[in-house]
């Protein structure tokens, strides 16, 4: 039930033995993890027009996902209540978040789809698999690669209002023992001003963004045993953007990344054993810049930021399988990585560090009877500059066969390490802080998924799950002692509830809600961007083969924010006025798609129906209604 089933799909419940990747670094059934993993497929995002990675995150139940304005800004996604830090980010396994930002997070509003497969989001803790920042959940990114003939190619092209326009071209395909992936997208828009109406010194300028991505990849068999795999992607994101309660015509940045990885992958043993060895970097990018306006006001320092990670890593994976009724696998890896950070111009000193990383891994898995799934991780992760960590989780599933679903329950440790610039960026405000301590997590999760048949052309299911968990050390800042310290705790628990109901192979139906209680555990304060209540809804409708019909309803509840009077700082009526409560808000959207042909079709998207006025952090304008049309070719 991860991913709203769509019409075209011939069988219910048609997740039920989806594959994933995420949660185990290898191919495992996603009814035989005792965690969420949720899916958006290539088939959700062309349908529901999603182009960038806050469009697709933001229908995923347990995530918040707060945007400072349009495409190309500043995108936080809080997974199940925990730090907008402690989601980690992959593309195709390759750890994405930046550390050359200030607290090593991930921005998610810079990425485009068009050369994605889908998407795996895992929620709840992972750093027994993967290390830091996965305290809240993994989101893990996975190209399109391979197919049944040697060329399958194709092609979009899109434009809308706000001046945006879309295009992206392709071809993947398997020849004899190659198989490759090759994507190529541009877009662009014209924006809206990012600084929500009621601010009194709205320029009513528009911030518009372009985004430029690269990706190719392929697997060669050079012998029945030997596979090379490789990787590159890059991605170049450039937009306007204002700071809270503050218009800025000349402020803007340029986000870029490159990424590439080598990898041999060694089969034998008939398939039950696989070795991967990779060797790839993670280069990223930033620039800012702040030019006077017109009456020579405001303008600041440009500013540039590199964050350059450098990994090795060999995996290994056995399945065995003992007897008839007992079966499993067992995973071990190790993994070093080395980082480093320049940092130039801006208020910061010139700042240029680097540190290297070791984590050795282990995973176990077995099925008993085809009834019971039992799964363990451990990971050791030995930093350069300060105390190694080790990380546990256990988990096991029961299949419910009698009412068409499982149980499962499990419980992990995990932490999020300090950054690099966390504890040695020095400037007038800040002070750094090489003694911080790694923030530490321990979850706990039980979930229920049950479902049923309801004649030949029917299913309904539904899901329930409860988390708990409990984030110590959390490293915040002092501004006494102007400098990042351990000194947070936080309490966060809630739970989940999704129903599935399909109809004649013609309707499909998805409505989730998410009740997320986050709070300081010191100050008993509500945490920050966590709304305690939160909806989604998915509709989609094929009346006929050829058309395909969606409407999508988003509800995000009241929430703590920092808030600004209607005057900024730099303006009259005041400013920052401190925590305060930010109202919710209701979104919905739709799409329709009509294939004229195998090969072509045609597709329009309407965004913010009602054009809904919200703000999504406190004084930046949410995006106003927009609209797409544009054609796609499969061939």
């Amino acid at each position: 039930m991860a991913s709203p089933a769509l019409a075209e799909d011939q069988d219910a419940p048609q997740d039920a033995n989806e594959i994933v990747v995420t949660a185990t670094r290898s191919s495992s059934s996603a009814e035989s993890i005792p965690a969420r993993v949720d899916v958006v497929t290539r088939e959700d995002i062309e349908l529901k027009g999603l182009v960038t990675a806050a469009d697709a995150l933001k229908s995923v139940p347990g995530l918040s996902v707060v945007q400072s304005g349009g495409a190309g800004s500043l995108t936080s996604v809080f997974s199940r209540g925990t730090n907008s830090k402690h989601t980690l980010a992959l593309y195709d396994g390759i750890r994405l978040n930046d550390a050359s930002t200030p607290n090593g997070q991930f921005n998610f509003g810079s990425d485009t789809l068009g050369d994605l497969e889908r998407i795996e989001v895992l929620r709840g803790p992972a750093s027994a698999v993967y290390g830091s920042d996965a305290i809240g959940g993994v989101i893990n990114f996975i190209p399109r690669i391979g197919g049944a003939r040697p060329i399958i190619a194709y092609a979009e092209v899109a434009a809308g209002n706000l001046d945006t326009y879309r295009g992206l071209a392709g071809a993947r395909g398997t020849m004899g023992g190659f198989s490759y992936g090759l994507t190529a997208e541009y877009f662009e828009t014209g924006g809206f001003n990012n600084v929500a109406d009621r601010i009194s010194d709205n320029l009513g300028e528009r911030d518009g963004s372009n985004f430029v991505t690269v990706t190719g990849n392929g697997e060669l068999a050079v012998t029945e045993g030997l596979t090379i795999r490789g990787l590159a992607r890059y991605r170049e994101a450039e937009s306007d953007f204002d700071d809270a309660a503050l218009d800025r015509i000349g402020r803007g940045g340029k986000d870029r990344y490159f990424l590439w990885r080598i990898a041999p992958r060694l089969t034998a043993m008939n398939g039950q054993y696989q070795g991967d060895l990779e060797f790839g970097q993670a280069d990223n990018k930033r620039s800012e810049w702040d030019r006077p306006d017109v009456n020579n006001e405001f303008g600041g320092p440009d500013s540039e930021a590199t964050g350059l990670r450098t990994f090795a890593a060999w995996r290994n994976r056995i399945e065995l399988t003992p007897s008839e009724t007992v079966s499993g696998s067992l995973s071990a890896g190790i993994e070093w990585q080395k980082e480093k950070i320049t940092t130039a111009g801006g208020y910061n000193d010139p700042l240029a560090r680097s540190e290297a990383l070791t984590g050795f891994y282990g995973l176990a898995q077995l099925a008993l009877a085809e009834r019971v799934e039992l799964s363990g991780s451990l990971r050791h992760d030995d930093p350069e500059f300060f105390d190694a960590v080790t990380t546990w989780n256990a988990g096991a599933v029961l299949d419910l066969p009698e009412m068409g679903g499982r149980a499962y329950i499990s419980y992990g440790t995990s932490f999020k390490a300090p950054s690099l610039s966390e504890r040695f960026a020095e400037s007038a405000y800040n002070v750094g802080n090489p003694d911080l301590k790694p923030e530490h997590g321990e979850s706990f999760e039980v979930g229920l998924d049950a479902g049923v048949g309801i004649g030949a052309a029917g299913w309904l299911g539904l899901t329930a799950t409860y988390f708990d968990t409990t984030i110590q050390d959390l490293i915040e800042y002092d501004y006494a002692l102007l400098a990042n310290i351990n000194v947070g705790r936080a309490k966060i628990d809630g739970f989940e509830l999704g129903l599935n109901a399909q109809a004649a192979e013609i309707v499909d139906l998805q409505v989730n809600y998410t009740r997320t209680n986050a709070f300081n555990d010191t100050t008993g304060e509500r945490l920050l961007r966590r709304p305690k209540h939160g909806w989604t809804a998915s509709l989609t409708v094929s009346p006929v083969d050829r058309l395909a019909l969606s409407a999508d309803y988003f509800r995000r509840g009241v929430r703590e924010d920092v808030i600004y009077a209607p005057g900024s700082d730099f303006g009259a009526g005041g400013g920052y006025l401190g925590n305060g409560t930010v109202p919710g808000y209701d979104l919905v959207n739709f799409s329709a798609r009509y294939r004229l042909t195998e090969a072509f079709e045609l597709f329009a998207n309407l965004r913010n129906a009602f054009d809904e006025k919200y703000e999504e952090p406190d004084s930046y304008r949410g995006a106003p209604r927009t609209w797409t049309v544009g054609a796609r070719a499969h061939f």
